[in-house]
């Protein structure tokens, strides 16, 4: 590449790194900050611009594998053309968690929150094609590639409420275990490091480094093996200590092992099969007519699996009506504009994330009481008005600085 090429590429990508260091943000607390996101089946989450020298050198292979049918990448294009320019990292610890996480991001696509840019890719995942506890066949695909990760190329869409300037870039999301986390931060920083500078390594390091791809992928293995079996002994446990009566009649509330704590993933599975929430439909419209507006198919799968948890199942109206009554609704929306200085369910760009912290007072204000309900709402409220707060100010910033940038 020449010179000039390679100036003109640095500047115009640092003239547009703030709005993808904003991108990261937004993002990173557009999932902290929703309710019904999996949180317990995420180990880490966190974003990574790319760095220049990186850049450069995608740019020039681009351009030098290029046979002349599209455009060359310059400075003019090259955000249309590099996807990867902001990376938001999804860590999880174990192999049954991304299939939580991905049907998680699905629903954010449904919800136009998020718009698929490409169908996901899978590069060489430690996640081989049998299940914990079946037998691996004799020549499993364990080749070697230097990385590992599922992707996702994504950008922000219409409901995301995030600022026009924002949803016309691209971002992706990178899907791995912790076990993949770490060999490819070993690899990353010294294989891969080394031989981009432009030198060679002998052939038994880059087996060593194949090798311990290979050990980390048994390791993946059995690491899910292990928590299933604590998840299936629990449940065990759990089934042995109860009466027979009680055993029969909460049978559906007791599920396969971990199933409440599974996400939509098997939420929908068992849907499917006609196990739980036969009823579902009818829940749906009674929440609507309580809460005064239709929530969202995530929104609905939270709900239901916080009445799971809580024990109630085979939910029918004049159950739901009792429980989330005008009474108790009337409370949370004292408290609620008491804290936050605007009417529940007014901000339509909101409104879910405020069924959702309805459903859990009621929910407490049955189990634990009005008083341990009622600070446990304020708590809640506060955190969220503190964040709104914080994101203000950040927003406000960062606008100054792009300001002085473009000066």
């Amino acid at each position: 590449m020449r010179k000039r090429e390679k100036e003109a590429l640095l500047i115009a990508f640092f003239r547009e790194k703030i709005k993808y260091e904003r991108l990261g943000e937004f993002i990173i607390h557009l999932i902290r900050d929703d309710p019904s996101a999996p949180k317990n089946h995420f180990h880490t989450i966190f974003y990574r611009l790319k760095d220049e020298g990186s850049l450069i050198e995608k740019i020039d292979k681009e351009n030098k594998s290029n046979s002349g049918n599209t455009a060359a990448v310059t400075a003019r294009n090259f955000q249309e053309h590099i996807g990867d320019l902001l990376g938001i990292r999804l860590v999880c610890l174990r192999l049954a968690d991304i299939n939580i996480i991905e049907a998680y991001l699905e629903t954010l696509v449904q919800e136009k929150i998020l718009e698929f840019v490409k169908e996901p890719l899978q590069k060489r995942s430690f996640i081989l094609p049998v299940d914990p506890g079946e037998a691996i066949r004799d020549s499993p695909d364990l080749m070697y590639s230097g990385y590992s990760s599922i992707h996702y190329q994504i950008t922000l869409g219409d409901s995301s409420g995030a600022p026009d300037e924002l949803k016309t870039l691209q971002a992706e999301f990178q899907l791995r275990t912790i076990l993949e986390e770490a060999w490819g931060e070993i690899d990353h920083k010294y294989r891969y490091a080394y031989c981009r500078s432009g030198a060679d390594l002998p052939e038994y390091i880059h087996s060593g480094f194949y090798n311990l791809s290979a050990y980390l992928q048994a390791a993946a293995m059995q690491a899910e093996y292990l928590c299933r079996q604590v998840q299936a002994y629990g449940q065990a446990q759990i089934a042995k200590g109860l009466p027979k009566s009680i055993l029969k009649s909460k049978s559906r509330a007791l599920g396969p092992a971990g199933i409440a704590d599974r996400g939509p993933e098997l939420f929908a599975q068992a849907e499917k099969n006609g196990d739980l929430y036969r009823d579902r439909e009818d829940t749906e419209k009674v929440l609507e007519k309580i809460l005064g507006f239709r929530p969202t198919e995530r929104t609905l799968l939270y709900i239901l699996k916080r009445f799971r948890e809580f024990g109630y199942t085979d939910l029918h109206k004049t159950h739901i009506q009792n429980l989330v009554n005008k009474n108790l609704l009337e409370e949370f929306k004292t408290v609620f504009i008491e804290i936050l200085g605007f009417k529940a369910f007014s901000d339509t760009t909101r409104r879910n994330v405020d069924a959702i912290n309805a459903i859990n007072f009621v929910l407490f204000h049955e189990t634990q009481g009005a008083r341990v309900a009622l600070e446990g709402l304020r708590s809640v409220l506060k955190n969220r008005k503190e964040r709104a707060e914080r994101q203000k100010v950040s927003r406000s910033e960062q606008l100054e600085n792009t300001h002085i940038v473009s000066k």
